[in-house]
């Protein structure tokens, strides 16, 4: 704005100095012009410039290495748009990092700010400053700012290179599997009323003189544990939350309920999530890619869990340089 007031405060200084030194009626007219010019300016903006709003969209959600923009619309419908300026900030909840760009948009239309998506995490992307000027850039009005909009780069899931035991989980007892059905494992017992007929073993009861069930069991196992650490440069989060993800993806579709214990930056307490199904890891994740890192959260590695029979601390190993 300061560069259209001296260009204009320039011409008005001509058509005063021409006015001066040239006598002719015109002389005159040009004056009153270049004195009436701003305020025609902005009697003629002024109704573009109050009905001018800001617009920002983007995509929720997306995986790790993933396009996004995000979508910047400025129009204030069916008027031609005055000069308008903000400025867009993109701030990444986990590591703090802020990136600020300047906008500026002339014409009613959508423009696409791309989004780094290299690294997991949750990004918010506000316009702040935003301002309209009118057509000649001499007078500015504050347009109402849109709401932030949050985009969530989630990690995806990656086999660890060196994998637990992943083939034996510690099997406690045995119960009786609800509704009955087809099990590997089943017990003896005597025939209770309300048993089904389809479990009674024929053979045996003929051969016993007694009505024998085959009851079908199911194991019950004991606990089982994932335990992480949210700590470390952005590449290391990264690589514990694809291998996190692979091993609770893997314990669930072998159904085996799990919890996963981390030590949580925002109060360095620790923190569990308990996992029956997929479902359950799209807001563990929300929750942890909204966490804020911090240097001095301490790690869970060295702990012990007594009551867990299998845990696996997940510790990606580093590449070679």
């Amino acid at each position: 704005m300061l560069k259209n007031w001296l260009l204009y405060l320039l011409g008005l200084a001509g058509a005063l100095v021409f006015h001066i030194y040239y006598f002719g009626w015109y002389s005159w007219f040009v004056l009153v012009l270049a004195l009436a010019l701003p305020w025609f300016s902005l009697v003629t903006s002024l109704l573009p410039m109050l009905r001018t709003r800001v617009w920002t969209d983007a995509p929720s959600s997306l995986t790790r290495g993933e396009a996004a923009y995000v979508t910047l619309r400025a129009g204030n419908g069916f008027l031609p748009q005055p000069c308008c300026r903000f400025r867009l900030t993109i701030t990444a909840v986990m590591t703090g990092e802020r990136r600020s760009l300047r906008q500026k948009t002339q014409s009613q239309g959508s423009w696409y700010v791309p989004l780094d998506t290299s690294h997991c995490g949750a990004y918010i992307s506000r316009v702040e400053k935003a301002r309209v000027y009118d057509y000649l850039g001499l007078f500015w009005l504050p347009v109402r700012r849109p709401a932030p909009v949050e985009t969530v780069v989630l990690p995806t899931a990656r086999e660890p290179r060196r994998l637990p035991n992943l083939s034996h989980f510690l099997v406690r007892r045995l119960k009786p599997k609800p509704g009955g059905g087809f099990s590997e494992e089943h017990e003896l017992r005597d025939y209770r009323p309300g048993d089904s007929m389809r479990e009674i073993h024929w053979k045996l009861s003929v051969k016993t003189d007694r009505t024998i069930v085959r009851e079908a069991q199911e194991p019950v196992r004991g606990l089982t544990l994932l335990t992480f650490d949210l700590r470390g440069t952005p590449d290391r989060v990264d690589a514990t939350l694809e291998e996190l993800l692979w091993l609770s993806q893997w314990l669930l579709r072998h159904d085996t309920p799990h919890q996963i214990l981390w030590i949580d930056p925002t109060d360095c307490q620790m923190a569990t999530a308990s996992m029956e199904r997929e479902e359950d890891l799209q807001p563990l994740l929300g929750r942890l890619l909204r966490a804020p890192l911090r240097d001095d959260t301490p790690s869970i590695e060295g702990r012990s869990f007594p009551r867990a029979t299998w845990r696996c601390h997940v510790s990606p190993q580093e590449d070679a340089p």
